[in-house]
């Protein structure tokens, strides 16, 4: 039985004293100091992204993003000279554009080209009815009840198609499919259902791409999670995969795959996109910028790794866990939460909401740091600097800053 009080209760009631002029005074000092840490924090992560650090020590815009703004080199220091990014080697990046796509284009029913559809379409495939032979290298095919008919395939064969060779690419293939009798002059596209946009790599040894492929398998992509594959101990294909399994992107060993390179030396970075029917973007708007732009998006979490992903035992994390706090970058009862999640998230350790994870996971990835427990020597990649050569404007025919 629940316990009450008397009904003739009654509890002292305090006044509320206004605060004084000290307290007020305090609180605005407190607010004031918060808000400049975090005006500090915005500042200084603008600063990486528009940024690069010569091998002398000098500062230079990072490809467009900082092209005609003034650099104040005398507000950085040593140690922030240090943090940032160091500029990318050129011309090691030999192309850039769309590896695969899939153009798509309605069909009215009743229409010549539903009619032609209908007739040479005979090989099921899911929902869909394929052509027996593939289209200038194109799996063609098309979906009766939307009357949607598609090709998926590699407009540019073998090599990544540039951007200037779109509308090209698009003409030869739509000349393919007429020659089939397979009209398409009189139906209107219905953009693309896939798109898959990369960049190729040439590093300059085997030691750099393999060790590349390795931190990203023990890198933390955001929300995303990562599937490695090998063969034997050698890692060969990296993807990126929401939590529901869908592939966003990979980084992978190209040469390893056509056997045309050693091991490490042709690392190709790709990004993968399935538009849903509201989403379908035009083939004529695939310019440069746009290429390049949703290839950067792709990939932003990696990019804030400025210093390098590092990933090694505990005395290597805890070396540079100690000198992000000598240099102000970190409190220091923050690096021991970072530790403990860093010592947690590689046992497999669940460790609360998933929204205090993400912080978490977002703050290792800005230091570089990635935990192992099988770790036996120290590892370290800088994956933004391979991101930086990957997207210079001269790589995608885009004028330089």
């Amino acid at each position: 039985m629940a316990l009450r009080p008397p009904e003739d209760f009654e509890p002292p009631t305090l006044s509320p004293s206004p605060p004084g002029e000290e307290e007020l005074l305090a609180l605005w000092e407190s607010q004031e100091s918060a808000r400049h840490r975090r005006e500090r924090s915005r500042r200084w992560r603008a600063a990486q992204e528009r940024l690069r650090r010569e091998p002398d020590g000098a500062l230079r815009p990072a490809h467009d993003d900082a092209a005609g703004e003034e650099v104040d080199a005398e507000s950085f220091g040593p140690r922030a000279r240090a943090a940032l990014r160091p500029a990318p080697p050129e011309g090691r990046v030999a192309a850039a554009g769309i590896d695969t796509w899939s153009p798509c284009w309605y069909a009215e029913p009743g229409s010549p080209l539903a009619r032609a559809m209908r007739g040479l379409a005979t090989v099921p495939s899911g929902r869909a009815w394929l052509l027996p032979e593939p289209v200038v290298a194109y799996r063609v095919g098309w979906f009766p009840d939307p009357c949607l008919l598609f090709a998926e395939g590699r407009p540019g064969g073998s090599r990544l198609l540039g951007p200037d060779g779109v509308g090209e690419a698009l003409a030869g293939l739509s000349c393919a499919l007429a020659d089939l009798g397979i009209p398409l002059a009189s139906e209107r596209c219905a953009g693309l259902r896939r798109l898959d946009v990369a960049a190729d790599l040439r590093t300059d040894s085997a030691a750099e791409g393999l060790a590349l492929l390795e931190c990203l398998a023990a890198a933390s992509f955001g929300t995303a999670k990562l599937a490695a594959y090998r063969s034997g101990r050698r890692p060969e294909s990296v993807l990126v995969k929401t939590r529901a399994g869908r592939t966003l992107a990979r980084v992978y060993d190209k040469g390893a795959e056509r056997s045309s390179a050693p091991p490490g030396r042709w690392i190709r970075f790709e990004a993968q996109w399935r538009f849903p029917r509201q989403a379908r973007p035009a083939p004529a708007r695939l310019g440069a910028a746009d290429l390049r732009g949703r290839f950067a998006r792709r990939f932003a979490p990696l990019w804030q790794s400025a210093g390098g992903l590092m990933v090694g035992a505990s005395a290597e994390l805890a070396e540079r866990i100690g000198a992000a706090v000598a240099d102000g970058r970190l409190a220091p009862s923050r690096a021991r939460t970072l530790a403990g999640y860093l010592l947690l998230s590689a046992a497999g350790v669940e460790q609360g909401a998933a929204r205090t994870g993400y912080e978490l996971e977002r703050e290792c990835r800005e230091l570089g740091l990635c935990a192992s427990l099988l770790a036996a020597e120290e590892r370290r990649v800088d994956v933004a600097r391979a991101l930086d050569e990957c997207l210079a404007p001269e790589v995608w025919g885009l004028p330089g800053p």
